[in-house]
């Protein structure tokens, strides 16, 4: 499918009532409407944490707001998921309630869809994110640990089915996005692991969610070798337009052929920050519209732009007003460009 500039957003809202993050939400987003994660409302929706049910060891401290593995607990159960998961058992990998009260409010909202819907966005932390952020009681990212790692794959593919289980519902058509901000750290030298085999991880959970009859996007919300995203078996590559659009466009040579073989671009061109208080619609269809002409120019084609509209990022650590006005703008925006 090409995409028309449709307006998504990236996740995390700051409304801690979850109807009205998806009131607000509705409102802008008629096209595809995407489930809110609520992380003012509590610790448990924090994008982490949100996904970190029965994770082996895991210590979670809601005061301190923080969470850990304990690798002296974890033995039996690695065994336990991995039955879990052999035997496809759903509902053990469900995200609870109290994890993710705008999944479940927005699922009520979905027993009587717009007229307008193409698709519904839901969205899981990456891998590879996951892994870097997750320490264990030494601080040592689970990356590091192979078994940590591949078991901490398991239970994201799992709980995505899950998620995807529970939307195709009340609509059959989705679009999954992976969550990966510490993809911006890889090749430096805080962070040194095989790319490749991170990469594996990665895949593993994108080929599940094309497996389950969804789309697959991946979000990155900083500067990061594009070339290593573009080449994935993805739908849709998510990014911080506002911020980062020069890095990108380095790698057209990568976008075309992605764009070519029916890849989109979401353009993260509304900033998820203070920013938005100096730009206008015009201004950000401008600067979006500038980039798109270097494309051109370097040879994609006009029609092979399949594009969506978002935030350059989530909004959940933002004043309500700002994040309205940030959810408002791509809502104009995007029938700002339709028909580019």
């Amino acid at each position: 499918m090409r995409f028309n500039f449709d307006a998504t957003g990236i996740g995390s809202v700051p409304f801690q009532d979850p109807q009205t993050a998806c009131r607000v939400i509705f409102d802008n987003f008629k096209s595809i409407p995407f489930w809110p994660q609520l992380p003012k409302r509590s610790f448990l929706e924090n994008m982490y944490v949100q996904f970190s049910e029965e994770i082996p060891g895991l210590v979670l401290n809601e005061n301190n707001k923080t969470i850990h593995v304990d690798t002296s607990k974890v033995a039996g159960d690695i065994e336990q998921v991995y039955a879990k998961y052999v035997e496809g058992d759903l509902d053990f990998f469900s995200i609870s309630e109290d994890y993710a009260k705008g999944l479940y409010k927005f699922l009520e909202y979905l027993k009587a869809p717009s007229k307008n819907m193409k698709f519904v966005k839901g969205q899981v932390t990456g891998p590879i994110s996951y892994a870097l952020y997750l320490t264990d009681q030494n601080k040592r990212a689970i990356i590091y640990d192979r078994d940590l790692f591949e078991v901490l794959t398991k239970i994201l593919i799992m709980k995505t089915k899950w998620q995807i289980k529970r939307l195709k519902k009340f609509f059959p058509n989705l679009i999954i996005f992976i969550d990966e901000p510490y993809l911006v750290s890889i090749g430096s030298s805080f962070v040194n692991i095989n790319i490749e085999s991170a990469f594996e991880h990665f895949d593993e959970v994108s080929k599940s969610i094309k497996s389950d009859g969804a789309l697959v996007g991946v979000h990155c919300c900083g500067n990061t070798d594009f070339s290593l995203l573009l080449k994935r078996e993805i739908d849709i590559l998510s990014f911080d337009t506002y911020n980062f659009t020069k890095e990108f466009l380095l790698y057209s040579t990568d976008i075309k052929n992605f764009l070519k073989k029916g890849g989109a671009i979401a353009w993260g061109i509304i900033p998820s920050s203070d920013a938005i208080e100096k730009e206008t619609n015009q201004t950000l269809s401008d600067r979006l519209k500038s980039a798109l002409t270097i494309l051109i120019s370097k040879g994609v084609e006009k029609e092979n732009l399949s594009s969506l509209v978002t935030p350059s990022c989530g909004v959940g650590t933002l004043d309500d007003d700002i994040a309205k006005k940030i959810l408002e703008y791509a809502k104009t925006l995007s029938s700002k460009l339709q028909g580019y």
